[in-house]
Formats: structure tokens, C-alpha cells, sequence
């Protein structure tokens, strides 16, 4: 089967993430195809076969026009049976194209907009939320997120290495956070909620710099009097699941976004039990069995951090790696399957489940 990709995103976003995932399945068993742009973060991360387009969001009728030809260039030497998109732009591109070409169209919704266009002309959807379901008229499946359950493990021999590196005291009850440095992701709040803490504890943020400054992180760290409890990391890491290995509890503080769960499906596969801002999507992967929600302000979280150490984390741990199993690579896999058969494009002997 011939498949294309469009990931017109240049950054690493959860969505290029997740679609990233449907192409690494996907080209196992398929002659698959990716539609990127030149130097954007999945052309420096995949091998796939690329063809090259622009910034596909413009409003300059001469650069859609000629956006709209090379597609339908690379199309046309493609040959897709199957078309996958990520985002409105390149949907409506692909819907110009679908009669021409003679496709199907795949949309994995993962946008935080309740307004998905071009509904009409969407053979099947991948949604990652159920808050869009009513929004839709076209065979769909919630697919929340997905984490590699192989590479994020729980690995005590690594977590003890990592906090001899950063000085941390084998006994301390750590929470973590990982992130980039956006309003969105609730740092100031987090750390708020934290100073109100009469314990011990520390925090550990991996994060790393965009909107807010690390200084201003610092700074704010100081106001609130405990700059001696927070260690920030906002070095690339590749060890990241040790990272994770060495908390006690993770915690995704947005407060917003989130549509797509990616840090909350790490903390569950590495065994850890999670706290989470009930936005997006993290109330369909995080419940009771596996951590807390809370509110996204700080009384609700300062709360959920208190209540979630007085609980039985070694049993949290277990559930949290039970519910991971749910969202790994070989269960999209599964879903992916599904859809194709579902939507009756090819002989599905060539899409193997293994």
C-alpha cells in the first residue's frame, strides 16, 4: 500500500509527535511517504522517503497556488492509496486533491479547536479527545496519545545515578516536572503550589527554554523561599525515562492545551504515579488508580500534593504501568489496523499485525 504523510509542522510538538508514531508504524509494512518541511524537527528525526513542501498557512494566493501544485506533484508520483494529515491546512489541500488523486483521507485531530473543517471529504479520523467526538460525522477512535513502552521503563539502577549527579538524597520524596518553559504548562503555578508544601520535598524541573526564562523561573524560585528545593535541568537529555525513574511523582501542571497526553503517558510506563490538571485529554489517561487530578490553580494542586503522599504509591506504581499498556505503540498499531480495514481501502493481508 502507498501511503503519505503530511507533518507540516517544524517543531516538536505532541502532534508531530503522534503523527511521527503513525509513520514509524505505518512504514514497516507500507511504502509510506512524508511531506515535510525542510529542517523541521521530523526531517531531522525520520528516515522515511521525503518530499519537501513549504509553510503550508498563508494567505498569499500565489504561494497557496504553488503549494497546492507541488502537492499535487508529489501525489501524483506517490500514487497513495491512503492520505494522513495532522492539521486544517494540509486537509484542505488534501481534499482539493482527493478526487484528482483518487484517495483516502485520514485526519488525526490533536488541535485544540472544536472547528474541524473539510469534514465532509474525511474518510476516517483519529481524535484525541473525547471532548471532539460531538464534532464529528465520520467514522472515528480516540487515540489519546502513545508512548514508546519500551525505551520509558522504570530503571532503579539509573534513577539512583541520577540523584547522586544532582545531589539528591536517596530518602527525599521528589516530584517532578517536565515541560517547556510555556504559560500554558503552569510553572509559576506549579511552584506556587509547591512552596505551600511544610515538607521536605523537592522538585525537579526538566524543562527547557521558550516563552518564560529559566532566570525568570530562578527568580520566582527565590520570591517564594525555595530556590534550596527545586533543581532545574534545562540541558538536552537522552536519558529522560531515568529522569522520570528517579521521582516519586510526576506532575503535568498545564493549564491548558494537553489534547494530546505525551509527559503523563512517560510517567505512567516508568511505574510512577501522576498528578494532572484536568485540561485536554489527561482525565481519559489519568484516574484514581494512577494518580490524582486536580484544578488548574493552585489550592487544587498544593491540595493533590499533600493528598498523593499520604498514598500507597507501590500499588499507584502498578496501575500506573497497567494503564500505559494501553496507550503503546503495538495498541496504536492495533487501532491503525482497524481503521484500514474499516475503511476497505486494500487487501488488509498487507498491513500485518504482529
Amino acid at each position: 500500500m502507498n501511503i503519505a504523510i503530511i507533518l507540516d509542522e517544524t517543531w516538536n510538538s505532541s502532534l508531530t509527535f503522534l503523527g511521527k508514531a503513525f509513520l514509524d508504524i505505518l512504514k514497516e509494512d507500507n511504502n509510506t511517504y512524508l511531506l515535510c518541511q525542510k529542517d523541521s524537527y521530523i526531517d531531522n528525526v525520520s528516515d522515511a522517503n521525503k518530499f519537501y513542501i513549504q509553510n503550508l498557512r498563508t494567505l498569499n494566493p500565489l504561494a497557496f497556488f504553488k503549494n497546492l501544485n507541488s502537492i499535487r506533484e508529489y501525489l501524483n508520483k506517490i500514487k497513495p492509496h491512503i492520505v494522513i494529515t495532522i492539521r486544517g491546512d494540509a486537509t484542505f489541500y488534501a481534499c482539493l486533491l482527493k478526487k484528482h488523486v483518487n484517495f483516502k483521507l485520514i485526519r488525526i485531530i490533536g488541535e485544540a479547536k472544536r472547528n474541524v473543517s473539510n469534514r465532509h471529504c474525511i474518510d476516517y479520523a483519529f481524535v484525541s479527545t473525547k471532548k471532539f467526538e460531538n464534532i464529528l460525522n465520520m467514522p472515528h477512535r480516540i487515540v489519546n496519545g502513545v508512548v514508546d513502552t519500551n525505551k520509558f521503563t522504570f530503571k532503579p539502577d539509573c534513577a539512583l545515578k541520577i540523584r547522586k549527579e544532582f545531589g539528591i538524597d536517596n530518602n527525599t520524596f521528589l516530584f517532578g516536572f517536565i515541560g517547556r518553559t510555556s504559560p500554558v504548562k503552569g510553572i509559576f503555578m506549579l511552584l506556587e503550589a509547591f512552596a505551600k508544601l511544610d515538607n521536605k520535598a523537592k522538585l525537579f524541573l526538566l524543562t527547557y527554554e521558550t516563552e518564560i526564562k529559566i532566570n525568570d523561573i530562578i527568580q520566582k524560585a527565590k520570591q517564594l523561599n525555595i530556590h534550596n528545593r527545586i533543581i532545574i535541568e534545562n540541558r538536552f537529555r537522552n536519558d529522560v525515562e531515568c529522569i522520570i525513574s528517579t521521582f516519586d511523582v510526576g506532575i503535568v501542571s498545564s493549564i491548558g492545551s494537553e489534547v494530546i497526553a505525551r509527559t503523563a503517558l512517560e510517567y505512567l510506563a516508568c511505574s510512577k504515579a501522576c498528578i494532572a490538571t484536568d485540561v485536554g485529554c489527561l482525565a481519559e489517561v489519568v484516574d484514581d488508580s494512577c494518580g490524582i487530578l486536580c484544578k488548574p490553580n493552585v489550592d487544587s494542586l498544593y491540595k493533590a500534593m499533600v493528598a498523593i503522599q499520604q498514598k500507597d504509591l507501590a500499588l499507584m506504581s502498578k496501575s500506573a504501568l497497567n494503564k500505559s499498556k494501553m496507550f503503546s505503540n503495538q495498541h496504536l498499531k492495533d487501532a491503525i489496523f482497524d481503521a484500514l480495514k474499516q475503511i476497505n481501502t486494500i487487501n488488509t493481508n498487507l498491513v500485518e499485525v504482529k
